[in-house]
């Protein structure tokens, strides 16, 4: 098969490796990511057109596609204009300056290039370490399944190290569509160790289940090490995004702690939660990120997911609100487009939507909580494990868990918060029952330095586990590793 490798980088997590194990049976024809390690290994590759990520993100062809492209054709463009949406608005993350007529100027470009290089070297799969979502590679995703090229990509579960494969982040991993264990195969003991402690952490009282990723995050921006990670952002965003404009940012930073900031807002509608009265919780997703786009769908816009809910409540609910914990952390106190002047005031304004303070703690909040209602975020899964109905607005990976409820629409809101109103009930051998279809169709391996850090395979192993399984679902012959 020919294939294409998008955004597939990482020399240090096996992840070239897995390419050069997939070339023993298939023609790698293309692959974008990290230039500096192309340099390392093109000699393994003769015939492969590397494309730097960079160059990618910016709309810049490789050398060998210097030539003039052909604009888009006008009936492509119509045909990808829910694409054109999700995009404009994924381009919050590397181009917020940009006005919407650069930002469709550089997605026109995109289309034209990769149409033509599909068109050119006709590629069997096109196969993304994760979820598209770097804008161009959304684009290439888009193409593909519109012209009926197959995609493969993976997801972390952040139950160790484990990964979910699937062809479509929107129709999620095949194993939701395969046959329940049979009742007599269920019992926590009966889980491999990695699932059975994910199992008991969740339901141990009082536990704090923060994801792995995230306690990494809140290490990792403190201290000298977030004056570091500053240091090597303002290098790159001058130097390669050619922003000059984050140097003012930098001499002004001081002065503007004095200004109105997200905390100062956050903090002025920010009200102790009654747990006496029945409400929904709501953490928001950090932002951006690909959690909300593209897997959010419309309910990228976390304000109108509030109000969809708050008029959704049954008769004396409420909707309990809390910012995420690393959102300052990444993106600091300054307003921005997907936390503008005035978004905490628009959301606490929402008729029955009360904000919380962010030091509230998530565990007892979703404990006291009738429900939780989420995009795609991890707290719904520990929800569900927890035993609590979940509302999810997007497309993540656990959305065929018991006491999911999948919300696409104001109607489909209203009749999930009925049923959790009148009684609605998941047990125990339900959860296991998913665990252990989640145990026999996810695999160990890691696609970034989180997931590294808390894997116990080797570079190379993690290579083979994710040649293994992405070969296995490009020859349709992807099995669960147990009978089920």
């Amino acid at each position: 098969m020919k294939l294409f490798f998008i955004g597939w980088s990482g020399k240090e997590l096996g992840m070239l490796d897995a390419i050069a194990l997939l070339k023993k049976h298939h023609d790698i024809v293309y692959v974008v990511g990290v230039k500096a390690e192309f340099e390392a290994c093109r000699n393994e590759f003769p015939g492969t057109i590397f494309h730097d990520y960079i160059d990618a993100l910016h709309g810049v062809p490789p050398a060998e596609f210097q030539a003039n492209i052909q604009p888009a054709d006008a009936d492509l463009l119509k045909q990808l204009y829910e694409t054109e949406s999700i995009v404009l608005t994924m381009m919050n993350k590397h181009f917020e300056r940009k006005t919407v007529t650069e930002r469709r100027f550089l997605y026109y470009n995109y289309v034209s290039y990769w149409d033509a290089t599909i068109k050119k070297y006709a590629p069997d799969a096109v196969i993304f370490p994760t979820i598209p979502h770097t804008v161009y590679d959304f684009v290439i995703y888009s193409l593909a399944k519109l012209y009926g090229i197959r995609t493969i990509m993976m997801e972390p579960t952040w139950i160790s190290d484990r990964v979910v494969i699937m062809r479509d982040y929107i129709k999620g991993p095949d194993f939701l569509y395969k046959k329940i264990v049979p009742p007599a195969d269920i019992s926590l003991a009966k889980l491999s160790p990695d699932m059975r402690k994910e199992y008991e952490l969740q339901t141990r009282g009082n536990s704090d289940a923060t994801p792995v990723f995230v306690k990494n995050i809140k290490h990792k921006y403190s201290g000298m090490r977030l004056f570091r990670i500053k240091l090597r952002s303002l290098f790159t965003t001058i130097t390669v995004h050619k922003d000059i404009l984050v140097v003012w940012k930098v001499f002004t930073r001081f002065f503007r702690r004095f200004r109105p900031h997200l905390r100062k807002e956050y903090e002025h509608f920010a009200v102790a939660p009654d747990f006496t009265t029945p409400y929904v919780y709501f953490p928001l997703h950090y932002q951006p990120e690909r959690n909300s786009s593209p897997q959010g769908d419309i309910f990228v816009d976390q304000l109108y997911l509030a109000k969809v809910l708050a008029s959704s409540l049954p008769a004396g609910w409420r909707v309990y609100v809390k910012e995420h914990p690393t959102q300052w952390l990444y993106r600091g106190l300054d307003f921005f487009s997907y936390r503008f002047r005035g978004y905490y005031e628009a959301l606490g304004r929402i008729p029955n939507v009360k904000i919380v303070p962010i030091d509230t703690d998530t565990y007892t909040l979703t404990a006291r909580s009738r429900a939780v209602a989420t995009i795609t975020g991890t707290a719904g899964f520990e929800a569900v494990v927890r035993g609590k109905p979940v509302l999810v607005f997007g497309y993540p990976w656990y959305r065929g868990a018991p006491g999911v409820f999948e919300v696409n629409s104001l109607a489909s809101c209203r009749k999930a918060l009925q049923e959790i109103h009148d009684g609605f009930t998941f047990g125990k051998d339900d959860v296991l029952r998913y665990l252990h279809l989640l145990d026999a169709n996810s695999f160990h391996g890691y696609i970034d330095r989180d997931g590294q850090i808390i894997s116990s395979l080797s570079p190379r192993e993690n290579a083979e586990n994710l040649a293994f399984h992405i070969s296995s679902l490009l020859q349709n012959v992807w099995e669960p590793s147990k009978t089920i």
